[in-house]
């Protein structure tokens, strides 16, 4: 899986009591990880400690018998050749302070109030400097990570000045434990800023929360009250000045693969900001019981253990969660997350996108590709404006890690980029820009009718993602087709959404590239997702649309799908747009679902039996690649659809298109007849299909065309350079102490 780093617990209490966890037992696991070139970053004391020590009764044998644990395992490790040992003294000091000595929720189960927990944070604190002293007599190179979570607590809504500053005391406890090793507070305790090396940050869905209450800012349903992670990560760099990394994080069930799309997305946006966070580690990496409930596994590795309660340990890995984990490792390469201090490297260029659809509509190509883009690139999506405002306003908010979203909101009736609208929203973008030092970007144009906006810009490069045709859409502006022409003129490259659209586009410029509709694997190629509860009242068999429910459909047969099997249930999944509600057909097995998220549709495929893609055949469907074709069939769910282009050019091996009414009547009978061997076979042709293509796949492409812009980046850093005829900034001068624990190259990333 390319994993080279393992964080690995050695256990204080169980290495003292001997058994499994002897010193032979210690040196063997040590010499497998040096043959194989893994890195080992070893905690030393995880929670436990030896039964008969007491932290709050006997601090000092305490402290110097951990001490002495620490120097002999490092001794034993120094003598292994292999990757350097990197050492986390103990886990989550103020985590546990909190847990053991506060609340007792954890051993020794001392519940004594804040002062019982700072008690024993202040003897956890100082047994770790002892213990740090002791192994750097033995390896003194042996570099120090220290783990604590990273929290947001946020105070209630309406809360008044005293509630909110409570709340900012609360989130301040995190950075007691790193402040008391450096020497920032408690000094008596003998804490140096050389003792401060690497800052381990734990960090999972529920580490925010509401002062007072407690009710967590749920990342599940996005919850914009939740702060950024890398707002977190940047706290703690502004206020350390010392290399990050994420030591601790993951998700369970079906959230892994999201959760790590976030993270990582939240890692890239760190590096774009200069701040040395050196990767993140996964936890658990193989399934585990609950602490208190062993017989509860929560499925949060990246191998399940299904049949556990049974006492079956065989390991199956969870698909989904590798892919996403494979797409990451390729996207920030070998040496990404190696550390190098910010002043040696350059923010990434930011994409600048104009868009004629709201990034929480329905989430297709743009949201697809940008979300993966902003691994490499900052990404700020500009909508088409929201008129009618008594003044004119913006709105911002990050849908996901990397992305923010900038919504106008202006005075005026008039629709879309209309040229009333332009001189507000020039403002508008040029001020953030500058309030945000975005100086190097690209422009990217989803609709043409935004190019006006673009008039003051100075990008690196400009790319038109030509994914419809809009001109044939119904209420398409007439300045549609003349903007085209112009940007067609103005742009650097030119993608197109299918290849019907790259036939009717590769004429008009130079360097046109075909980038069809692609599929996101992880979220719709999982098994076993349950039906969504709102069609669990609707009888089988059922026959599925989801999308937007516009001029592209085709009603009448919709309505003819029904009347033809009163006994099959249509269920219709998306917005109603620029149509009259009133003309959908109505019929009593026909069920009108509505707009729903993106999550959601995994769960409505579930229960579908045959899926469908009733198109009209007119204008607006002439060169439309869709999306759901891939969609549908990654989740194994059989199609039918009428004769699209690119539809019937592409999947009619495995797609049966149908030309009329009778002809999808006849398409759906036929799958519902089909035996077991035949889905069978037709599953086994729909991945082969799918496994083709991916929206990883297409945004890795792209990302290889923009590194074109790389090189007149280049130059007009040397050119502004020569034009000052001073030398390049020198490196910024960092304290004596940051300058000895400086991250060597030789440690890699979890």
């Amino acid at each position: 899986m390319g994993i080279r780093v393992v964080r690995e617990s050695i256990g204080w209490r169980l290495f003292d009591e001997g058994g499994a966890w002897s010193m032979p037992a210690l040196r063997e696991q040590a010499r497998l990880a040096a043959r194989h070139g893994i890195q080992v970053i070893w905690s030393l004391m995880h929670y436990g400690w030896p039964q008969r020590l007491d932290p709050f009764e006997r601090p000092e044998e305490f402290i110097a018998a951990f001490a002495e644990h620490c120097e002999t395992v490092a001794a034993m490790l120094a003598e292994v050749h292999g990757p350097a040992a990197v050492y986390q003294p103990i886990n989550e000091i103020s985590f546990l302070a909190w847990a053991a000595g506060h609340t007792g929720l954890i051993h020794p189960y001392v519940p004594g109030g804040p002062e019982r927990g700072a008690q024993l944070k202040r003897v956890l604190v100082r047994a770790t400097l002892r213990a740090i002293d002791a192994i750097w007599r033995v390896a003194p190179g042996a570099r120090i990570v220290h783990t604590d979570p990273a929290i947001h607590v946020e105070a209630p809504l309406g809360a008044g000045p005293g509630v909110c500053a409570a709340a900012a005391r609360e989130a301040e406890g995190q950075f007691e434990a790193w402040d008391m090793i450096c020497g920032l507070k408690a000094s008596e305790l003998g804490g140096a800023p050389r003792y401060l090396d690497v800052l381990g940050i734990n960090y999972y869905h529920d580490n925010q929360w509401e002062h007072g209450s407690g009710a967590r800012l749920h990342w599940h349903l996005q919850d914009r009250r939740r702060r950024p992670f890398h707002r977190l990560a940047a706290a703690l760099w502004q206020r350390y000045q010392r290399p990050l990394c994420i030591s601790e994080t993951g998700h369970v069930g079906e959230g892994r693969a999201q959760w790590l799309d976030d993270i990582a997305g939240e890692v890239a946006q760190c590096h774009a900001q200069g701040i040395p966070l050196l990767g993140l580690c996964l936890y658990p990496l193989i399934d585990r019981p609950d602490w208190q409930d062993f017989d509860h596994w929560h499925h949060a590795g990246l191998w399940d253990v299904p049949g556990a309660d049974a006492g079956d340990l065989t390991r199956r890995l969870c698909q989904p969660y590798a892919e996403r984990l494979q797409h990451w490792l390729q996207a920030f390469g070998d040496h990404a997350l190696r550390f190098s201090p910010p002043f040696l490297g350059t923010a990434m260029k930011s994409i600048v996108v104009f868009s004629h659809l709201r990034w929480d509509f329905v989430y297709q190509r743009p949201q697809q590709l940008m979300s993966r883009l902003a691994g490499q690139h900052p990404i700020l999506f500009v909508e088409e404006p929201i008129v009618g405002a008594e003044r004119t306003w913006l709105e911002r908010y990050s849908p996901c890690a990397g992305v923010q979203v900038l919504r106008m909101h202006v005075p005026g009736n008039a629709p879309g980029f209309a040229d009333m609208h332009m001189d507000r929203m020039r403002g508008m973008l040029q001020q953030y820009l500058d309030d945000h030092g975005i100086d190097q970007y690209l422009l990217w144009f989803y609709t043409p009718m935004a190019l006006p906006l673009a008039r003051d810009l100075t990008p690196l490069g400009r790319i038109y993602d030509c994914m419809d045709e809009l001109s044939a859409f119904d209420f398409a502006p007439p300045a549609l087709i003349e903007r085209e022409e112009q940007l067609f003129r103005e742009v650097d490259l030119v993608f197109t959404g299918g290849r019907s659209l790259y036939e009717s586009k590769r004429t008009r410029h130079g360097d046109v590239h075909c980038f069809p509709s692609s599929v996101d694997h992880a979220h719709f190629g999982r098994s076993g997702v349950p039906s969504h509860p709102d069609q669990a009242h609707i009888a089988g068999p059922r026959l599925g649309y989801y999308g937007v429910i516009d001029e592209r459909l085709d009603l009448d047969l919709v309505g003819a799908l029904a009347d033809a099997h009163p006994d099959w249930q249509i269920v219709m999944v998306g917005p109603v747009v620029k149509i009259d509600a009133a003309r959908l057909p109505q019929r009593p097995n026909l069920h009108w679902m509505g707009q729903r998220r993106y999550d959601e549709l995994p769960s409505f495929l579930s229960g579908w039996d045959v899926c469908l893609m009733p198109f009209a055949l007119n204008a607006s469907t002439r060169f439309i690649s869709p999306t759901k074709t891939l969609e549908y069939l990654a989740a194994g769910k059989p199609v039918v659809s009428t004769p699209v282009r690119d539809v019937a050019q592409q999947y009619a091996d495995v797609v049966p298109i149908a030309a009329s009414p009778a002809e999808f009547v006849a398409a759906c009978e036929g799958i519902l007849a089909r035996s077991p061997a035949e889905q069978a076979q037709f599953q086994e042709l729909a991945a082969q299909v799918v496994a083709s293509t991916s929206w990883d796949r297409t945004a890795t492409a792209m990302q290889v065309l923009l590194e074109r812009f790389d090189a007149i980046e280049e130059a007009i850093e040397a050119d502004e350079a020569l034009a000052v005829n001073t030398p390049l900034p020198r490196p910024v001068q960092v304290p004596a102490w940051a300058a000895t624990a400086q991250l060597s190259p030789s440690l890699p990333v979890a």
